[in-house]
Formats: structure tokens, C-alpha cells, sequence
């Protein structure tokens, strides 16, 4: 390239710097007018309601935390991580962009404590703590509010963090006795709905041994991770002092396992809810006897009656109610029930089902069932009748389980027991008279 050349190419390459310089100066311009700020901050507006699926996002791991536990296979760590990364970068532009708004300002001040049970269960997966808590304190940092806020509320927040983890750990330690757990056994049913667990424990006592089972279908599975549902294992057998267990799954017919229960206890029972009873029709012209001591005031002032004590400085009459003795009595529909807030049930013995009615109240056709030495202890089919592992019957301190998973035949020593449960009367019968 010649010298004329090069400095005309030059020339060109600075006048065209200089006319960029100038469109952005235009640009610069063109936004401090008053129409340009007042676009400007319609969308920051518009756009700060997205916000809001952030914050729907983190009160949802939030609940995640406290009733599931957090499962990243070490193959989908990094994915994982670059996921939540790419996902972080796009709301935190987001909440920088749209700091000032009110909307925005509120998001991040009111997901502060929704934080405290993401780090609390979730310590020990790094690829979510290091960038969320980078995360949270950048947004934190830059947002609208003003310093004094931000100042006052961040300590605020600091010593729910400390205080919170203090009286859960205080908490979790103080509701169990100290013990030994050594997981000996774990696996999954034949038909792959239940997991079980077979773990020895020593106590001050002569130790025992217990089989816990749960649901393998109440687990949340993603591409990169998995929360497993807490608050459902059940202690279905348990031997003092400890012994070996042989467990065999085997899976047996509805109508095999009606004839079994049936040979053992002919007047075998269930209690049918609400919901069961709707699905047989048995709802239909059913009624119930209530004493009206047993109904709150309210309830009795919805069905226009009262008792002496619930009239105050008036008459029945002037109330509009009629007046009932303590003694007496009221008979109910189903629907008041119902409209009351009460709770219908109906005893049914397991003679009078038919196999349809059985397979309208879920129980499946094939059934998994567990034997533990040669006695059975669990039978899919009661569960199901029982309700069992309904969301209805989850532990509400389903939290205060640990969500470390003991390796195979390595003792664990921790605050706190196993869930018991059994399946009720039914099973128990039945599993005896199996033995």
C-alpha cells in the first residue's frame, strides 16, 4: 500500500470515529429531553413486573428447601451451574436496569427471607450458593432503595440469618434423643413406586431396627437436578432389640390381596374421606347426628341455631335463631358438613367393595408388596386405601429432616430419629395373621 493510500485510509477511519462520536452524542442528547426520560421510564416500569418471576422463582426454592432435598449429580454440576448463571446475569440486568422502580426495590428487599432456607438446606451445593449469594449481594447493593434502608434492613436481615440457623439447629436437636443410625439396606419396589430403607439404630436402649418406606413418585425431576419430597417416610416394621432383616418385594393382584385380607379378618374395615366417598356416590343422601355442644358458635349460627350460652344481652328470637337445648342434637347432609367445615367419614368393611369400586378409589391392579423374614409388612393396596402417602398426611416438620443420604453400612450419628408411622389397623391385623 502506498503512503497516499494509507493516509487517506486513515482519514477515513477518523472521520468515521468522529461520526460515531457524534450519533452518540446526538443520541446522549436525544435522551435528556423530557419525552425521551418519560419513555425511558415507562419501560423501566413495564419491564421492573418481571421482577416478579424472580421472586416467584425464589419463594419457590424457598418451599423446595424446607419440604424436598436438593440432588445435583456431579455429571450435571456444570450445567447446572452455567444454567443458573446465564439465568442470574439475565435478572440481575434486569434489576439493575429497573433499580429506581418501586417494583423492583420491593422485589429485592422482600426476597431477603426467602434466602435463609436456600442457604440453610442447601449449604453444601456450591455451583447454587457461590453464584446466588454473588448474586444477592450485587442486586443488594444496587438497588434503588437508600443507604439508610438499605443499612438498616441488611442487618436486619443478617441477624434473621443467624438467629434462624441458631433456634433450627437448637431446635433439631432438642426434639430427638441423641442416636446411631447405620443404613443396612436401600432400594426401590419391584414396580418402582416406593423406596425403602432398612437401617439399624443404636440408642442408650438395646438398639432396634426399623423398615422406612416413601414414595418414588412425589420427587420433582429437572434435566440437571432432582428434589426428593421429604415428609412422607413411614416406619412400617420395627424389631427390639436390633436383628437382620430379609426383605423380598414381590408384586401380587388386586383381587389376590382382597381375597388375603378378607381370609384373614372377614370384617376387615376402612374409613372412607370426603373425597373417597364422593367417588362411590356414597355422598348421596348421607347424614350424620351432631350434638350442638360438639358445633363452634359459628357453625351454629350458620344452620340458625344457638344455645343458651352463645345468646349474649338478647333473645333468640331477637337474634333470629331457635334456641336449642345442650342436650339436643342436629342431623346433617353431607353438604352441610361440608359448608361447616367438617370433616364426613364413613366406616366400610372390605366386603362390601367390589373390584370396581376398589380400582374407582385408585387401588392398582398389580400391587407391590414387601415381606420382611417371611412376614408381610406392607402392602401397596392398604396404602392406598389409607391414604397413606396422601400430600394430606405429610409431615408438617418434614424440614426438620436431615437431608444428608448415609452411605450403605456407615454409621451416622445424629440428633434425631426416624418418622414413624404404620399402616393402621388393617395392615397390623393383616401382617400378624401373615406371620
Amino acid at each position: 500500500m502506498s503512503e497516499r493510500n494509507f493516509e487517506a485510509t486513515a482519514d477515513e477511519a477518523v472521520g468515521t470515529a468522529a461520526d460515531w462520536k457524534d450519533m452518540l452524542r446526538s443520541v446522549r442528547a436525544a435522551l435528556q429531553t423530557k419525552t425521551a426520560k418519560g419513555i425511558i421510564f415507562l419501560i423501566q416500569f413495564a419491564a421492573s413486573f418481571l421482577t416478579l418471576i424472580y421472586f416467584k422463582g425464589v419463594v419457590q426454592m424457598a418451599y423446595r428447601s424446607l419440604f424436598y432435598r436438593l440432588e445435583i449429580p456431579a455429571a450435571q454440576s456444570t450445567s447446572f451451574c452455567v444454567s443458573l448463571i446465564f439465568t442470574l446475569l439475565g435478572f440481575g440486568a434486569l434489576m439493575l436496569f429497573t433499580r429506581r422502580q418501586i417494583v423492583t426495590r420491593i422485589v429485592i428487599m422482600c426476597a431477603m427471607p426467602f434466602y435463609f432456607p436456600i442457604f440453610l438446606f442447601n449449604y453444601t451445593h456450591k455451583v447454587l450458593i457461590i453464584p446466588l449469594a454473588i448474586f444477592i449481594v450485587i442486586t443488594y447493593i444496587g438497588s434503588g432503595a437508600g443507604e439508610g434502608v438499605k443499612t438498616i434492613l441488611g442487618a436486619v436481615y443478617l441477624m434473621i440469618y443467624i438467629l434462624g440457623a441458631f433456634l433450627f439447629l437448637t431446635v433439631q436437636g432438642a426434639i430427638q434423643p441423641n442416636i446411631t443410625e447405620t443404613v443396612v439396606e436401600r432400594g426401590f419396589s419391584q414396580q418402582g413406586s416406593y423406596r425403602y430403607s432398612v437401617v439399624k439404630v443404636d440408642d442408650r436402649a438395646d438398639g432396634h431396627t426399623y423398615v422406612a418406606i416413601e414414595p418414588n413418585t412425589c420427587d420433582l425431576h429437572y434435566d440437571d437436578c432432582t428434589w426428593y419430597a421429604k415428609g412422607y417416610s413411614k416406619t412400617i416394621y420395627l424389631s427390639r432389640p436390633k436383628k437382620d432383616f430379609k426383605t423380598e418385594w414381590s408384586v401380587k393382584s388386586r383381587a389376590e390381596i382382597t381375597r388375603e385380607l378378607l381370609l384373614i379378618n372377614p370384617y376387615t374395615t376402612f374409613t372412607l374421606n370426603a373425597e373417597q366417598m364422593k367417588k362411590l356416590g356414597l355422598d348421596q343422601g348421607f347424614t350424620k347426628e351432631y350434638k350442638v355442644t360438639s358445633l363452634t358458635r359459628r357453625q351454629r349460627k350458620k344452620l340458625g341455631i344457638a344455645i343458651q350460652k352463645d345468646l349474649i344481652g338478647q333473645t333468640a328470637e331477637e337474634a333470629g335463631l331457635e334456641l336449642k337445648e345442650s342436650t339436643d342434637t342436629v342431623t346433617l347432609t353431607f353438604a352441610q358438613m361440608e359448608e361447616l367445615g367438617l370433616s364426613p367419614t364413613l366406616e366400610k368393611r372390605l366386603s362390601s367393595f367390589s373390584d370396581e369400586n376398589l380400582a374407582t378409589l385408585g387401588v392398582p391392579e398389580q400391587n407391590d408388596v414387601l415381606t420382611v423374614n417371611g412376614k408381610v409388612v406392607f402392602r401397596q393396596y392398604i396404602a392406598v386405601l389409607e391414604r397413606t402417602y396422601d400430600s394430606s398426611n405429610r409431615s408438617l416438620t418434614a424440614f426438620l429432616e436431615s437431608n444428608d443420604v448415609p452411605e450403605i453400612n456407615q454409621p451416622v450419628a445424629r440428633q434425631g430419629g426416624h418418622t414413624d408411622g404404620q399402616n393402621s389397623s388393617a395392615a397390623a391385623d393383616a401382617a400378624d395373621a401373615a406371620a
